[in-house]
């Protein structure tokens, strides 16, 4: 599984004055390819009216805990601690993880929450609220 992170332009009607403005919005996309995750949001956005594909890069997730009733996306740094038995030291490897939450705190709750049945001990080095503004599986 593969995760896309695209970026879309459009003009979006604001207050009932009838003023239209330009914004951008992020949208994650799981897909095989470049060409797969650009048709695949084409299509999901299809009837929302005009909009222009401005960017689609491809970004590394670990783990995604998903809370369909939250409306924010948080991106999350953890680190998973293992211990070197040649040296006998600690390592860390890093990973990147995106939870959906309605604020920090229960970003934080819904990592450790998801984390619960791993064997590994880990460390959250960051977390922080994305632009990611839906999931499109």
């Amino acid at each position: 599984m593969s995760w896309f992170e695209c970026k879309v332009t459009y003009e979006k009607e604001v207050g009932n004055n009838g003023v239209f403005k330009k914004v951008s919005e992020n949208y994650l996309v799981d897909a095989e390819n470049f060409t797969e995750a650009e048709a695949r949001l084409t299509k999901y956005l299809d009837g929302r009216g005009a909009f222009i594909m401005v960017s689609v890069k491809k970004v590394r997730l670990y783990e995604l805990f998903l809370d369909h009733k939250s409306q924010r996306f948080y991106k999350a740094k953890v680190g998973f601690i293992t211990l070197d038995e040649k040296n006998g030291c600690e390592k860390k490897k890093y990973v990147q993880m995106l939870v959906q939450a309605d604020d920090l705190e229960l970003a934080l709750e819904g990592l450790h929450k998801g984390m619960k049945g791993t064997l590994s001990d880990y460390e959250i080095a960051s977390i922080a609220e994305t632009s990611i503004v839906e999931v499109v599986k």
